[in-house]
């Protein structure tokens, strides 16, 4: 029985695995009464690029929940980019326990006596109740990646005079066995914008529920 259960514990985290992400934010953000109209612009090398249509999709969907106004680039107060990527991953070696039989923590019998003139026979049956615990460990070889996701956020008005006044930026940071981005990246913005714009100069961690 504590087998089953230590089976089905394990089958239920797998499926409720979480994307772990650690937020990095700077900002200088105006506190404005009226809603910031943005544009979301293509880094050169993303320019035509599908995965990066997606993303921005996503990146709009977060701002206009938090307020912001999605407008052309010539009606646009700010200039939204956005960066990601992810590493070729590494061998990590790590152990795990192997759960087994250690012993018997009690045993009780049960059967019935007969008795036939002057004597008595038992017939039964002796049960032990097994414990279990760690009788080993064993060693597996996992490969990690590593992704990041970077989203600035520029003054519109600052690029017409050739300098680059940044209001926003921030970096998400995870690491895991999924060797694509675009699998966690739902999970990296969603992580991201929990708590928009956030305290400036700080770093947190966010777990975000992902569905293997």
């Amino acid at each position: 029985m504590r087998i089953t259960l230590a089976i089905l514990i394990t089958l239920f985290l797998a499926g409720c695995a979480v994307v772990r992400s650690q937020v990095a934010v700077f900002h200088e953000l105006p506190v404005k009464t009226e809603p910031i109209k943005y544009a979301v612009m293509p880094l050169k090398e993303q320019e035509g690029s599908l995965e990066h249509k997606s993303y921005e999709r996503l990146v709009k969907i977060e701002l206009n929940k938090k307020g912001f106004v999605d407008a052309s680039l010539a009606d646009a107060e700010v200039i939204v980019f956005l960066d990601y990527g992810i590493d070729s991953g590494k061998e990590v070696i790590s152990s795990y326990p192997i759960i087994g039989r250690t012993g018997t923590s009690s045993s009780y019998s049960s059967g019935m006596v007969s008795s036939y003139g002057g004597y008595a026979t038992y017939s039964g049956t002796t049960y032990n109740r097994p414990t279990y615990g760690v009788v080993g460990s064993g060693a597996r070889s996992d490969t990690v990646f590593s992704r990041f996701l970077r989203l600035d956020i520029l003054d519109k008005s600052s690029l017409t005079d050739g300098k680059v006044t940044k209001l926003y930026e921030a970096k998400v940071t995870s690491a895991g066995a999924s060797g694509q981005v675009a699998a966690v990246m739902p999970q990296m913005l969603k992580a991201l914008f929990e708590e928009f714009p956030g305290k400036s100069g700080t770093t947190r961690q966010v777990d975000v529920p992902f569905q293997r």
